[in-house]
């Protein structure tokens, strides 16, 4: 429909695993909205949030940063730090909105992406707390065999469609919502638990608008 504004998302992930994901979602779904997976040279917050700054600068009207909080919260410096340049972000991305439309997230998975994986496989809500990647990346293997958190294995293997075709991403949608609600409701509990769900739900929803 003539009149429309094309929308545009930047997503900056911290590696690889993150990267390939949302290359791979693009790739299958066909948007007509513009999402531009970023990724920094080095996974360390301050590089994220120098990329977050020049994309809030530039013509994108949501920015995304998708963090692996598995390091983060094991380290109360590294956790300080974080929560000092998000606070950064957050406070610059508002004085800007003041002239454009804009919408800055920080997208958090507890402990990391490969835990949004595995919910598309769970048969049910689980509450467990992983406390290592390899731990948890053992267990999404039950499910994805020969699973590896390498380039050679995410050029030969579609994500998104694996997961799309081999899992269930409607319940991996509602069973995150849920875990993102009961970890905020208890954050004591420290469950695994991924936000991944609601970048998701803003591409379908800009999608449903071109």
């Amino acid at each position: 429909m003539r009149g429309k504004v094309r929308k545009s998302i930047a997503l900056i992930g911290e590696g690889i695993t993150e990267k390939f994901y949302f290359e791979s979602l693009k790739a299958y779904r066909r948007f007509k909205i513009k999402i531009e997976p970023a990724f920094p040279s080095h996974s360390d917050i301050e590089d994220i949030v120098n990329l977050a700054e020049k994309f809030v600068l530039e013509e994108y009207d949501y920015v995304v940063c998708l963090i692996d909080m598995d390091k983060i919260i094991q380290n109360q410096t590294e956790l300080k730090k974080y929560k000092r340049y998000k606070k950064r972000l957050l406070d610059d991305t508002n004085r800007i909105r003041k002239t454009k439309k804009l919408t800055l997230w920080f997208i958090e998975t507890n402990p990391c992406t490969e835990f949004w994986f595995l919910l598309h496989f769970l048969p049910s809500l689980s509450t467990k707390k992983y406390q290592t990647q390899d731990e948890l990346i053992k267990e999404l293997q039950k499910y994805m065999p020969g699973y590896e958190k390498t380039k050679h294995y995410f050029k030969r293997t579609d994500l998104f469609c694996y997961l799309n075709q081999h899992g269930d991403i409607n319940r991996a949608m509602q069973n995150a919502e849920k875990l993102c609600e009961k970890s905020k409701e208890n954050p004591e509990d420290e469950i695994s638990y991924s936000e991944i769900y609601k970048v998701i739900n803003l591409i379908n929803e800009l999608q449903s608008m071109v």
